[in-house]
């Protein structure tokens, strides 16, 4: 079984290598259909920038011609598998990355949902804190420019200023894990700390004029 899904998995890349974009699309939805929490972070990557960068598929269509049926993937993949990263980055970036097709308040939405399904053993995992710690950077640049009068912003603040305060709490537990000959993680940990706490000051003096 685990064969078979490896071989379906390459196909997909194969698929994507050759800019068939219809099929790569068509096997991911039958993975996942097929009742596997399945997630390829390279094919959701891929799959992004052929939309965005407006790639030429092999049947010579344009990249964003595939936009709806990229984004109805997204769709029904996270219906499906609920609590992972990369498909709710790769589903915000759709929102917040394609010309034309900008929807700040759903991809803020999604980047919030991708940064809650890594965030519940940052104290205990490295990986998770860094796509944490880069995924609040994106939210605090986003909502930071959001227009004071949109109906979204405060309610954003606020989910931002509570992602910052459980990203400081957890980093300084993970902080405190490591030995003291892992000097250089440590300090990478203590400067995204520290960065992570001037954002949260700028966070709450903006809920100040809210």
């Amino acid at each position: 079984h685990r064969d078979a899904f490896q071989h379906i998995s390459s196909g997909i890349n194969a698929e994507y290598g050759v800019k068939d974009f219809n099929s790569v699309i068509f096997a991911y939805r039958n993975i996942v259909s097929s009742g596997q929490k399945y997630s390829n972070k390279n094919i959701l990557n891929c799959l992004v920038s052929a939309v965005r960068d407006n790639m030429i598929s092999v049947d010579g269509e344009p990249g964003i011609k595939f936009y709806d049926k990229v984004l109805d993937l997204f769709k029904f993949a996270s219906s499906k598998v609920t609590t992972n990263f990369d498909l709710w980055k790769s589903y915000a970036e759709m929102h917040l990355d394609v010309k034309g097709k900008e929807d700040t308040s759903k991809g803020i939405e999604y980047l919030i949902k991708a940064y809650h399904s890594a965030s519940l053993y940052i104290e205990k995992s490295m990986d998770d804190f860094l796509r944490c710690t880069e995924c609040s950077k994106v939210l605090h640049s986003y909502i930071m420019a959001e227009p004071k009068e949109s109906p979204t912003y405060a309610q954003h603040l606020q989910s931002l200023k509570s992602i910052l305060q459980i990203l400081i709490t957890k980093g300084y537990k993970l902080l405190e894990t490591m030995a003291d000959s892992e000097s250089d993680i440590k300090e990478t940990i203590s400067e995204y700390l520290r960065k992570a706490k001037q954002h949260l000051e700028e966070v709450e003096e903006a809920q100040l004029f809210v």
